[in-house]
């Protein structure tokens, strides 16, 4: 920007010495002057663009992320809950069955004891 300035002060000394009146060269050269200044591509302007651009990728990106997070994190959520219901069904199977044993256990229990009861019974009368 520097240079820049350097060369708007050097067409100055060039258009007095070619015969344009001092204001109107001063004119000219405050409007080229504004016109880079508003259009040049300086560092700043350059990082402030990229700073921009950089910021609006960052936030896309997040997005998609999250979007994608949240979808992973639902069918987790289901996942979850069908492994805890079918556990759930698998502990109740288990205690049905584990009750019935029981039954048949006692009824068996029961008939050996009523066999020899009737055996020892037998024996006495």
């Amino acid at each position: 920007m520097k240079r820049a300035l350097q060369d708007i002060s050097d067409m100055t000394t060039s258009l007095e010495a070619s015969g344009v009146e001092r204001r109107q060269a001063g004119a000219t050269l405050e409007a080229i002057a504004n016109s880079i200044e508003k259009f040049a591509v300086t560092p700043e302007r350059l990082r402030q663009a990229l700073d921009a651009s950089q910021q609006t990728l960052y936030e896309r990106i997040k997005g998609e992320m999250d979007q994608r997070f949240e979808a992973v994190n639902q069918r987790f959520d289901d996942l979850t809950e069908n492994v805890n219901q079918r556990f759930n069904d698998l502990r109740q199977q288990q205690h049905a069955d584990s009750s019935k044993l029981f039954n048949l256990m006692l009824a068996i229990a029961m008939g050996m004891a009523g066999v020899v009861g009737g055996l020892v019974l037998n024996k006495l009368f």
